[in-house]
């Protein structure tokens, strides 16, 4: 069993698509990919970075569980995140 991480899903067709593209490697048994955590356990006995690629060519991020992560998305940008909270606030006040 192989953990990995995946960076960019946004919706369960998101998770879907990998979880497919995952599952189409020669030597995947299976795979299970979790939209929440952004994780994905691939077992089987195919080599990480074919998984990995498989995941690259689907047009997501991926790496080793443990690893530093892959961010394929300008999320990290500290101005979106920002927007992002206060948006979150505003979204709690009204509401409330």
């Amino acid at each position: 069993m192989k953990n990995f991480e995946v960076g960019g899903m946004m919706c369960a067709a998101c998770s879907a698509r990998v979880e497919k593209a995952v599952s189409g490697v020669e030597g995947v048994t299976s795979c299970s990919v979790n939209l929440l955590t952004n994780t994905m356990i691939v077992e089987g006995t195919a080599p990480e970075n074919i998984i990995i690629a498989a995941v690259t060519d689907a047009g997501y991020g991926a790496s080793k569980a443990g690893a530093k992560k892959v961010q394929d998305e300008d999320i990290s940008d500290n101005s979106e995140l920002k927007s992002m909270k206060n948006r979150l606030i505003y979204s709690v006040l009204f509401l409330i």
